[in-house]
């Protein structure tokens, strides 16, 4: 900034980096509006690293540091006809014209060392009333870029604010415009909106929204649990789950989905019986987060996390040997100590401090054998396949068989994890087998 201004231009910094500073928290990155054109940007930033993608939007991004500042001339847009990029852009002189082309007033102001913070729509006031308003009128704004209604429902959830009225009321009218807009940008504002502190707020104020992006989320809002665990519908019981899991994208996505299978076990408005509701609703979110193009890491990650959160328990310490057997130890303490501890807080109150405390025995269980390295698994074993090849075993699948058996044994502490207790019975199995 100092350099253009040294240079007989103007410049500020604009945007998040402003919003950032005024309400005490630091910026992630920095973007500078100037007067200056882009051949100008270029010239007076000739020493240092220059990337000109943008350039035709007026944007050179300056590595200053070795950090990028977005760098770009005033500007006015032309019209928008795909519901998100401008068709075309003119530059202009004054501040205000770019400042008025932006999302929402808190958005929407500029700060330089000579004139301090410019603010022409309110942004300050706005903080101070935790409101996300759009600058001018938000039909337009919304249809020029349609991803605008995410990161208004981002900015609610992750700073706690309310969405101003009109604004909202532009959101619900809107919301279909959300069809025009990539997967992938649907994805990252909606990981960012279920990981702030206001995600369950905004996920029931605007639930009609969401489902645009999430049609299997419709059937859940007036769907009635009953038991003796709920109270409430499924959307309730989901929105309350998300709040309680710890804001990590895998973990808030998997509360959001864990139960949206039980939809197809209604009749007459009664859940029926479905003991297959988790691996459903692991499967119904693996195609959804797909469509959505997350990560395949994550969707793997989601989908066993959903695929076990309701994993009986009743072997007491066998059970949990076992769920670690089956999805690693630290999925499993994972699934203990959020996923089902989400699950079982956002219940009825009735009986809910019991069954947490229950939890917790299973979940310090599983810290345990985490730390003093309990067999869970046939790696675990004292013994492999060869050892009982070179001891007169026969080979081939009989030998996994014989293997599991021994897990099995040893989990539920009828045979101690040394290689001559698990040998001899081996010889065991293989008799009874024989007789």
């Amino acid at each position: 900034m100092n350099r253009l201004n040294n240079t007989g231009f103007k410049a500020y910094a604009v945007g998040g980096c402003v919003r950032n500073f005024l309400m005490g928290k630091a910026a992630k990155d920095f973007d500078v509006a100037t007067n200056a054109m882009p051949e100008s940007i270029l010239n007076i930033f000739a020493d240092c690293k220059t990337v000109t993608n943008g350039i035709k939007h007026g944007t050179v991004t300056v590595i200053v540091h070795g950090e990028p500042i977005e760098t770009t001339t005033f500007r006015r847009d032309g019209k928008y006809l795909d519901c998100r990029r401008p068709m075309s852009v003119s530059f202009c002189s004054e501040l205000s014209e770019d400042l008025k082309r932006r999302d929402f007033t808190v958005n929407a102001m500029a700060y330089s060392d000579g004139e301090g913070v410019i603010d022409y729509f309110g942004g300050l006031q706005d903080i101070k009333r935790g409101l996300i308003r759009c600058v001018g009128e938000p039909d337009e704004r919304f249809g020029e870029d349609a991803l605008r209604i995410m990161r208004a429902l981002r900015f609610a959830s992750v700073y706690g604010f309310s969405v101003e009225d009109k604004t909202a009321l532009s959101i619900h009218k809107n919301k279909r415009l959300l069809n025009n807009i990539s997967a992938e940008r649907i994805y990252l504002e909606l990981v960012q909106a279920l990981c702030g502190k206001d995600a369950a707020r905004v996920l029931d104020e605007f639930r009609d929204v969401f489902a645009v992006i999430i049609p299997q989320l419709e059937p859940c809002f007036d769907f009635f649990l009953y038991g003796e665990n709920h109270r409430q519908t499924l959307w309730e019981h989901m929105i309350r789950a998300v709040d309680k899991a710890m804001p990590k994208p895998e973990l808030r996505l998997a509360m959001l989905l864990h139960d949206i299978a039980k939809t197809s076990g209604k009749a007459s408005g009664k859940l029926k019986s479905c003991s297959v509701h988790a691996e459903m609703s692991a499967d119904i979110a693996g195609a959804i987060l797909t469509g959505l193009k997350a990560p395949r890491k994550l969707i793997d990650k989601v989908m066993l996390l959903i695929n076990y959160h309701d994993y009986p328990l009743n072997g007491g310490e066998g059970s949990v040997k076992r769920l670690m057997g089956m999805v690693g130890k630290e999925n499993a303490l994972l699934i203990l100590s959020q996923i089902r501890r989400a699950d079982i807080a956002a219940q009825n109150e009735v009986g809910k401090e019991k069954r947490l405390e229950e939890l917790k025995e299973y979940e310090d269980m599983c810290r345990n054998f985490i730390s003093t390295g309990v067999c869970v698994d046939i790696s675990g074993l004292d013994i492999n396949g060869d050892d009982l090849i070179s001891s007169g075993f026969e080979g081939g699948r009989n030998i996994g068989v014989i293997l599991n058996s021994l897990l099995d044994a040893v989990i539920d502490g009828r045979v101690e994890n040394k290689r001559e207790s698990l040998l001899s019975y081996a010889e065991n199995i293989k008799n009874k087998k024989e007789d």
